[in-house]
């Protein structure tokens, strides 16, 4: 794994993971929503950001995913 210059516990990591998980989840849901409801202008509108913010959280999802088995003791 790549040295930061910081320091977390094992469980700060977990947690961490654990955020970042809820996060995408949330940004998968809203994404589907702002997608299926287009003909509302709100979501029409929303729909860029939203697909950024999707994109976003599967790659920070993916950092802790990708590093979990580097801590495992």
């Amino acid at each position: 794994m790549e040295e930061t210059g910081y320091n977390i516990t094992l469980k700060e990591f977990k947690q961490l993971s654990k955020w970042a998980e809820e996060v995408y989840n949330i940004a998968v849901v809203v994404d589907y929503f702002c997608e299926t409801q287009s003909d509302k202008e709100e979501c029409y509108n929303l729909a860029p950001v939203v697909k950024y913010l999707h994109r976003e959280a599967d790659l920070l999802n993916a950092f802790f995913i990708d590093h979990e088995k580097d801590i495992e003791i």
